[in-house]
């Protein structure tokens, strides 16, 4: 007889990526429940009404993110692996939690990288594994080279490795994901906003003068969470921006809607190709 995948939870952060491995999980007939921090509108229609819950209306919430209240909710389902993906709001941090959360918090740093293994490291003290969302993405990851649209100009490539520079200072103390460089000046670094806003706020500065974006991941990352996320929404940013190319570090940062974002950087000019550290 065989034997049915064990049921997961999603703790499902902003964009494009949680619903992305949602239904690659519920594709391979895994009974996902997903975990949102607000309502997630079409991104898991997918999935029954009862399958996608948020956060702060669990029994016990009381209107605020709980992690008794998550924990007893995952017990109430018997689930016993759960994962994280998607840009986590910074509400966790700056309010709007109760005390079960509250003490998680005030243990340390709270950077992404120390916040979500706190995190993690909750989840596991109670039995409940943490699993790697990459693995139903591997074929997503970043490939050396060009990846889509045009290759990089001198211009470009020169600004790329000044950028690669910035951020292997900035990414071992835990921000900086992504710089924006144009003309060998950094412009935009990214923080608590999340890439996509970060491009935003470049193109106000540059007001039309082009510029790289280069993204890559703390060496240290825990791969379970917090993997750098690109796709076909990153270059309409780009575009809007009057930014020109994206390099992104090989095998370590996912491409969301691989054939969109290929044709899309096509039509855009833009050039997007994969780096090595």
């Amino acid at each position: 007889m065989k034997s049915h995948p064990a049921p997961a939870a999603l703790i499902a952060g902003d964009g494009a990526l949680p619903g992305e491995v949602a239904r690659r999980m519920a594709d391979e007939g895994i009974d996902v429940t997903v975990y949102t921090f607000a309502p997630g509108g079409d991104k898991f229609s997918f999935l029954p009404g009862d399958r996608v819950i948020s956060l702060l209306n669990l029994p016990g919430a009381g209107g605020t993110l709980s992690l008794k209240a998550f924990l007893a909710d995952l017990s109430a389902r018997g689930i016993r692996r759960a994962g994280m993906a998607g840009l986590i709001p910074k509400m966790v941090m700056y309010g709007g939690t109760d005390n079960s959360l509250k003490e998680l918090l005030k243990n340390g740093d709270n950077d992404d990288h120390a916040l979500l293994g706190r995190i993690a490291a909750a989840l596991e003290m109670v039995g409940v594994e943490v699993f790697h969302y990459g693995a139903w993405l591997k074929e997503s990851m970043a490939s050396e080279g060009q990846i889509a649209g045009r290759k990089f100009t001198p211009a470009e490539a020169a600004d790329v490795e000044y950028g690669k520079k910035i951020l292997a200072a900035t990414l071992p103390l835990s921000f900086g994901q992504a710089v924006v460089i144009a003309g060998g000046a950094v412009v935009a670094i990214e923080a608590m906003e999340g890439t996509d806003r970060m491009i935003q706020r470049a193109g106000e500065l540059l007001r039309g003068t082009p510029g790289v974006v280069v993204k890559m991941m703390r060496p240290d990352q825990d791969s379970r969470y917090d993997i750098p996320t690109v796709g076909p929404r990153t270059l309409e940013e780009m575009d809007r921006a009057g930014l020109t190319a994206l390099a992104l570090e090989t095998g370590r940062v996912i491409i969301l809607e691989r054939e969109k974002f290929s044709s899309l950087a096509g039509e855009l000019s833009i050039a997007a190709e994969g780096i090595l550290p």
